[in-house]
């Protein structure tokens, strides 16, 4: 009898266990963000120099969980506009009734706190960081506010003030303190983020006119010109593996996937899985 009891409790938990990681995944949907994430740290990590790689893998965990709060305190405030209609219904599960609403709060709740923690152990600029990335996520998504609308401000995996922001706390988990590269890092990722987020709007409705979009890409070039070639921020052999793993991805994806997906999109998500890629390779060789 004492057996059974202890079984059937042993089922009951796994059960619930097995229920909740349901409703996280559901929420968090398929981690598509988590390769810009991780890119944009690590690259912070490696510009800011030979630190502790404890204290980049905080930062790494830490950014990844402000990320998944955005995505699902968005989805927490779409709900009730897309409750109301089919096709984004389906897209969101606070709607659609599969997750209720109490546990989404719940648990962004509890994300931000476990981000902010992690923030917390690194250095008091990353908690004011990870509070600012917490600001930004509300913003961008709050029904009274709405940043988000705009699609130079989209939430999305190449969102640009998060971009900095991940960025800027990998580079002090390892370099401590803010100085010029940090500056070329910043103009860097605004840059690049807010070309690719206007090269990938719809043309009808594009934000940025050809000459700003010139602008754009020499100031962008400009910054990683200076980040990676003068500075040696990279190492070059990591370089090349970026442009050469990048490259074989595209094609890789373009071959397999050729009309589903838009060739911006292909292009960045091979760029980002190339470079997070490489440079966990880099760290690998470097502890070897």
């Amino acid at each position: 009898m004492f057996v059974e009891d202890f079984f059937d409790k042993v089922l009951w938990y796994t059960l619930r266990v097995m229920k909740i990681l349901r409703s996280v995944f559901k929420l968090l949907g398929s981690f598509d963000y988590l390769p810009a994430t991780l890119s944009t740290t690590l690259l912070g990590g490696v510009a800011g120099g030979e630190g502790s790689e404890l204290h980049l893998a905080k930062a790494i965990l830490s950014n990844f969980l402000l990320f998944s709060f955005a995505v699902i305190y968005q989805k927490i405030q779409n709900a009730p506009v897309a409750a109301v209609e089919p096709d984004r219904k389906e897209q969101n599960p606070i709607a659609s009734g599969a997750v209720t609403i109490k546990f989404s709060r719940t648990l962004a709740a509890i994300l931000v706190l476990l981000s902010l923690a992690l923030a917390a152990l690194l250095s008091p600029l990353n908690i004011l960081l990870g509070l600012l990335g917490v600001l930004l996520a509300v913003a961008l998504s709050h029904r009274s506010l709405n940043l988000g609308s705009s699609a130079l401000m989209r939430l999305g995996k190449h969102q640009s003030l998060l971009s900095v922001i991940f960025g800027l706390s990998g580079y002090l988990a390892t370099a401590q303190k803010l100085d010029f590269k940090a500056i070329l890092l910043t103009i860097f990722f605004l840059a690049f983020g807010f070309l690719f987020a206007a090269w990938t709007a719809d043309k009808q409705t594009r934000p940025l006119s050809r000459p700003l979009l010139v602008i754009l890409m020499v100031v962008a070039s400009a910054a990683a010109y200076m980040l990676f070639v003068v500075l040696e921020a990279i190492p070059a052999w990591v370089l090349l593996l970026i442009v050469l793993l990048g490259s074989a991805l595209s094609l890789i994806k373009h071959r397999l996937n050729p009309n589903q997906e838009s060739l911006q999109l292909l292009l960045f998500d091979s760029l980002t899985i190339a470079t997070a890629v490489s440079l966990v390779v880099s760290y690998l060789v470097q502890l070897i």
